[in-house]
């Protein structure tokens, strides 16, 4: 049987990501509503004692995938919607390490803006293939302002190649990129009262496979649906640009955010958090020091956002407050002398 209790999770999330969309677009609150919309009975069968079907409550719960018949009925009226239900992201996060080796064909399965990001034309134009870059932070930042499910397809699809390869910096960085876009994408994934369990899967998938060196990646859904408005609430405090005039915008002013262009407490309270995973006994005073900045840079960022105070660098009365308390902590033990 087609039931949550047998089906991938990641059929489930896609079939709600789909149904919620519509629901949007048609501003239909109901899936009542939507099956009369696109599902109506005909006429000679219908008298007073008829009830519909209430078919699409099961697509609200992601119990059932819509035939192909019906994604492209709603295409007509929904216009992108049986992308959004077959987007190679939905496969990608099925299949895992899998797609790593045969990464080009997935890529070539996204929009062109990626691939312009990731490949470059050959020289003697068109005898040969396109050849794909090596990743960098600026390539990463690119598919990032991007802000949509082909990006974090990109992503993801580079992680998996980078794990494959055991090029663990290249990880690091492309995790950390894959929680940015997961936060600029963060309210969309709200709208459609999922954001929790996509970053679940994401913590699952990427997260928690990663090697952080001497910590272990800390954040659950409820840090992490926090951040995500967090970022959209500072939107409406940017003065000199208007973040909310398209898409591209809010993108460039999230990124701008998440980078620290508008302030330091941003840029570290809204980072990936780590505690410490000392595998080898205590730690040396270099770990200590390097996980007691890091935590310190993240919590002072973390209160100022909830306060709605600021900090412009880390010398305030905040962390001075914050500093004396972990310099309360013996490095050696971890606990309070």
């Amino acid at each position: 049987m087609n039931t949550p209790a047998n089906r991938n999770l990641v059929d489930v999330l896609r079939v709600r990501y789909w149904y919620e969309g519509v629901k949007q677009q048609t501003r239909c609150t109901t899936a009542y509503q939507l099956e009369r919309l696109f599902e109506p009975l005909k006429t000679p069968s219908i008298d007073a004692r008829t009830p519909f079907r209430n078919k699409w409550i099961r697509y609200e719960t992601g119990k059932h995938t819509p035939r192909a018949s019906l994604v492209d009925l709603v295409e007509g009226r929904v216009q992108g919607s049986s992308k959004e239900l077959n987007h190679p992201l939905w496969e990608i996060l099925r299949l895992g390490d899998a797609c790593a080796f045969r990464i080009d064909n997935w890529l070539e399965r996204l929009e062109p803006r990626v691939q312009t990001a990731l490949y470059r034309k050959p020289h003697d134009g068109m005898t040969a293939p396109n050849w794909r870059l090596a990743f960098t932070m600026a390539i990463g930042r690119r598919l990032v302002k991007l802000g949509n499910l082909d990006a974090l397809a990109a992503l993801l699809l580079l992680w998996l190649e980078a794990r494959r390869h055991d090029r663990f910096e290249d990880m690091r960085q492309q995790a950390n990129l894959l929680y940015q876009l997961l936060l600029m994408l963060g309210m969309e994934f709200d709208r459609r009262t999922m954001a929790e369990e996509l970053f679940l899967m994401f913590r699952a998938k990427v997260f928690e496979r990663m090697d952080w060196e001497d910590g272990r990646f800390a954040l659950d859904e409820a840090l992490y649906v926090r951040g995500v408005h967090l970022l959209y609430c500072l939107l409406y405090k940017i003065k000199d640009v208007n973040p909310f005039s398209s898409w591209f915008a809010r993108c460039q002013a999230m990124q701008a955010l998440l980078n620290g262009k508008r302030g330091l407490d941003v840029q570290f309270g809204l980072q990936i958090l780590l505690l410490p995973d000392w595998r080898e006994g205590p730690p040396t005073r270099k770990q200590w020091w390097l996980w007691r900045q890091h935590n310190l840079h993240w919590l002072w960022g973390w209160i100022h956002l909830n306060r709605d105070t600021s900090g412009r660098t880390p010398d305030d009365a905040l962390w001075d407050e914050l500093e004396a308390k972990f310099d309360t902590l013996d490095w050696t033990t971890g606990f309070d002398h």
